[in-house]
């Protein structure tokens, strides 16, 4: 009997979190301006009392029934489901968790004290309640399996037919039966054809009913959300008045189904970042009045499920992202090298994550060791997922959390590398493309991509495994991470849906093994770990170059053509252009100078005009002399005076050559060019 009860209220145990979480969630609901149901309202509230009854529970049916009234009354119309109602419903909804928790827990302090019976019943915390319309399909694929077994005996007895008509035709060609034989065989021929036929639509419908019982069976480890956040709601509300705040929880796309084994592992951080919401983003009500905001902060949190990804968004509308004081606090853990630059705003804020980070200025119950964040990280990381923060739009802080729907089954890509052919998993990927190495240059501690504007560490997986391999030249299949690194592969094979097992001896000396995965012709894959190949490819990987490094092109040799004529500008520049020059251009000696002392470390010679207005090229082949930055560049100088006085003027002034129009031809200017630089 004994047994009996315990499982009795094991049962109950369950019900009420469900019911509990219900009526939060539709008081959270009526908060956001939506419609309550108040018959679901009710009906939960009698059944929750029909329950504790049942369990001989007399305080939580007390409860219970006083919730009844309340709801009664409101349903009347005696009271409105107001502002003033709502927290009467929340004390009472609390008042009924608090009484039926300690029923529950009076009779066992933990799983050790319940009866053998109960433990080996339930499994202790692995206890899992499916719908039965869930076990119901997973019956109806396995039923499925099954008679398509069954069928393969019409292929196998029409196996034993045709082996028993070539027997048949043995026997007549030792008779000598030669056209018998002949007919026999072209009626094997036929039974052999349909035999073939058969067996490809049973082989197609065998896969069908396989992938069926396959699904199903996930399906039935497939829970809604919702147990990620039950009691939490309270929980917050109770951090929030530790500090005295105030704040509500809202959760939209509870309904979202995952894995249980998944969401059993972000039950503790989301717990974390509930508790970082209110302590490091809602503010005090007082500070919230000043700033013009409600005196009641919220944090909502956003469930949904997306390309075989569980996407977890939790927003609060707090005071946001302090980046300096993120900044002073990385800066003094050694997060950031003293006397560096800040980091791009995605980096910084990423080092929230780290352990013992905190921004606040003293320890408290809620925040201050720089724990919480790091386990969000950590689970992150366990999962094969990511964590990122962010200021959320409207003001406020979003931390999103993305991990497989399933802990069995995920989306791999597959990828070859150095012969070998391994699977990444597709959530730790933030794009493939094709990069052309033109697109690849050297930074500091290696090569880079460039990648929509942005410079991304690039680095070979073959020099993160120790496989070897030589820098390509030709077009790199890359992977961007969203870890933040670019990874170039061999090829890219396909993306396939896997049941991800434990490595196990097969990799117990790789540490950047996750798991491994069954491929199609029954190899073994090694799923590589996103956050330990990050790592490996930020060290030693780091100095093996991906594309073969070229020497540097000589620079190309720079004349500046000065000259207030558009049609001799335009046939000087032409000519040395032609001979592989680059040209400047400008159309007086004043302007020439201008250009000259911007870019006096990239002109290497000039060709000017003597007659210019506002300087004409006898003032600028001065200015040029008498400038200790420009003195060395060689000047020539261009006119249509053949006057021996003006030859003789320029070249006391410091002229390199001097050429007149009437004598100029295109080898000799080049002629004059190529003997000065």
């Amino acid at each position: 009997m004994e047994d009996i009860q315990a499982l009795l209220q094991a049962a109950f145990a369950d019900e009420l979190s469900e019911h509990l979480a219900g009526m939060r969630a539709a008081l959270a609901a009526q908060e956001a301006g939506q419609p309550v149901d108040l018959r679901e309202f009710f009906r939960r509230a009698h059944s929750l009392k029909g329950a504790a009854r049942a369990v001989e529970q007399p305080e939580t049916e007390r409860l219970a029934h006083a919730l009844e009234t309340l709801l009664e009354a409101i349903a009347r119309g005696d009271r409105a489901l107001d502002a003033e109602t709502v927290p009467q419903l929340r004390v009472q909804i609390d008042a009924i968790e608090d009484a039926a928790g300690a029923a529950v827990s009076g009779g066992y302090d933990d799983i050790d004290a319940l009866p053998e019976a109960v433990v080996r019943e339930s499994g202790g915390d692995d206890m899992l309640r499916v719908s039965a319309r869930a076990v119901e399909a997973l019956t109806r694929s396995l039923h499925g399996v099954l008679a398509e077994v069954q069928g393969r005996a019409a292929v196998t007895e029409g196996l034993v037919g045709i082996a028993a008509e070539l027997e048949a035709v043995a026997a007549m060609l030792v008779r000598g039966d030669a056209d018998g034989a002949a007919r026999q065989v072209t009626r094997t021929q036929a039974a052999a054809g349909r035999m073939r036929r058969a067996q490809g639509r049973a082989d197609w419908a065998m896969d069908r009913a396989v992938a069926a019982l396959e699904a199903d069976s996930e399906r039935v480890l497939m829970v809604p959300a919702q147990m990620l956040f039950d009691g939490y709601d309270r929980m917050l509300r109770e951090v929030a008045q530790s500090q005295g705040k105030s704040a509500s929880l809202h959760i939209e796309g509870s309904e979202t189904a995952a894995d249980r084994r998944v969401l059993q592992m972000l039950r503790d951080p989301m717990l974390h970042m509930l508790r970082n919401a209110v302590g490091h983003g809602i503010e005090t009500a007082e500070r919230r009045r000043a700033a013009g905001k409600p005196e009641r902060g919220s944090v909502t949190a956003t469930v949904q499920a997306a390309r075989g990804q569980l996407i977890l968004s939790l927003t609060d509308n707090g005071a946001g992202l302090d980046d300096a004081a993120i900044e002073r606090r990385a800066r003094a853990a050694g997060l950031i090298a003293a006397g560096s630059a800040t980091p791009p705003l995605p980096v910084l804020r990423a080092m929230v994550f780290e352990q013992g980070f905190s921004t606040a200025a003293a320890v408290d119950e809620v925040s201050g060791r720089g724990v919480g964040l790091s386990v969000v990280a950590d689970a992150a990381r366990r999962l094969q997922g990511s964590v990122t923060i962010a200021p959320a739009d409207g003001g406020g802080t979003v931390v999103t959390l993305a991990v497989p729907l399933s802990m069995s089954r995920q989306t791999m890509l597959l990828v070859e590398c150095a012969g070998a052919t391994y699977a990444v998993p597709v959530a730790a990927v933030r794009r493939v493309m094709a990069l052309d190495p033109g697109a690849v240059t050297r930074g500091e501690d290696g090569q880079v991509a460039v990648i929509d504007g942005a410079a991304v560490p690039l680095v070979a997986l073959s020099a993160v495994l120790g496989t070897g391999g030589a820098a390509g030249q030709g077009a790199l299949s890359v992977l961007w991470m969203r870890s933040g690194i670019a990874l170039t592969v061999d090829a890219l094979l396909a993306v396939r849906s896997l049941v991800v097992g434990d490595p196990g001896a097969i990799a117990v000396d790789l540490p950047w093994v996750a798991g491994t995965v069954l491929l199609d012709d029954g190899a073994v894959a090694l799923v590589l770990g996103a956050d330990v190949i990050a790592a490996r490819a930020l060290g030693s990987a780091r100095g093996v170059a991906v594309v073969a490094e070229q020497p540097a092109a000589a620079r190309r040799l720079t004349v500046l053509v000065v000259d207030d004529s558009i049609t001799t500008r335009t046939l000087e520049r032409g000519i040395l252009e032609a001979a592989g020059y680059a040209v400047r251009l400008a159309v007086d000696g004043l302007a020439g100078l201008e250009r000259l002392r911007a870019e006096a470390g990239e002109i290497d010679l000039v060709v000017a005009d003597v007659e210019m207005p506002r300087m004409d090229g006898f003032g600028l082949l001065t200015a040029v002399r008498n400038d200790p930055a420009l003195r060395g560049i060689p000047v020539v100088m261009m006119t249509s005076r053949n006057s021996p006085d003006d030859i003789e003027r320029g070249l006391d002034l410091g002229a390199n050559a001097y050429v007149t129009k009437q004598d100029f031809e295109q080898g000799k200017l080049l002629s004059i060019i190529g003997q000065l630089i």
